[in-house]
């Protein structure tokens, strides 16, 4: 009941502009911008805050000469009332995509500096889209019908790990008779409603490894601190300057 009520929300928001899928968590009981999320408890036995993750699924990350196909993850990590502060290694989110095996991510985003590790002090709310490339054999959004997030953070009292799986649900088509192409927020990785890259700061993995998965995709990046645009979710890719995000600092 619970999904069905969340791909409704989607439905209505998308409009005629998106795509006739999304990628739902199994236990959804929230939703992020319109979007079907998974909460968890901060930590589960003693709640302090939480951890909210999203995916915004599949699309086209372009830097320099590199093209690059990825799996688009958000994670909102609250601290409600821990006096001391909470770290999230970006390094050490992984996502597990079945018969292919792990990765890190290649790409964070963030709406705070000090990547590639984030620190959550008490009271404060951090955002970080996870950008992670797709092994060869997957070119399209319907080659990954089912994948994991395999998420942690470290609390002073222990590391709070879980995993998140997410299964790709076909939507009905919807026609918004209002819906302005213009202002398309489908995005992979925006926050806003209306566009805009949700957090400036952006870490690139150098040190990325090339053969995690099965079928490994070769990722060659000449140009570190080339702009890193981000097409739409969907896997298209059409550049129109509001995709643009930060150079690297």
């Amino acid at each position: 009941m619970m999904k069905t009520a969340i791909a409704l929300v989607v439905v209505a928001a998308i409009g005629c502009g998106g795509p006739e899928y999304v990628y739902t968590p199994e236990a959804s009981n929230a939703t992020v911008g319109g979007m079907p999320a998974a909460r968890t408890s901060i930590p589960p036995e003693r709640p302090q805050g939480g951890v909210d993750v999203v995916s915004y699924g599949t699309t086209q990350l372009h830097q320099g000469n590199a093209d690059i196909p990825a799996l688009h993850v958000r994670m909102t990590i609250t601290n409600d009332g821990d006096a001391v502060a909470w770290a999230v290694d970006t390094r050490e989110q992984l996502v597990d995509l079945p018969g292919e095996g792990r990765s890190s991510p290649i790409y964070v985003a963030s709406d705070v500096p000090g990547l590639p590790v984030v620190s959550v002090a008490r009271g404060q709310k951090r955002v970080l889209d996870l950008y992670f490339p797709l092994p060869a054999t997957m070119k399209k959004e319907k080659h990954l019908a089912k994948f994991e997030v395999l998420w942690q953070v470290k609390t002073p009292e222990r590391v709070v790990a879980s995993r998140t799986a997410f299964d790709r649900v076909e939507l009905e088509p919807y026609v918004d008779p209002f819906y302005d192409p213009f202002y398309s927020p489908y995005y992979a990785g925006y926050g806003s409603y209306w566009g805009g890259v949700y957090g400036p700061n952006w870490w690139y993995a150098p040190y990325y490894p090339r053969s995690t998965y099965v079928h490994s995709r070769p990722i060659a990046i000449r140009d570190e601190r080339a702009p890193v645009q981000v097409g739409k979710y969907g896997g298209s890719f059409r550049p129109s300057g509001t995709e643009q995000v930060s150079r690297r600092p």
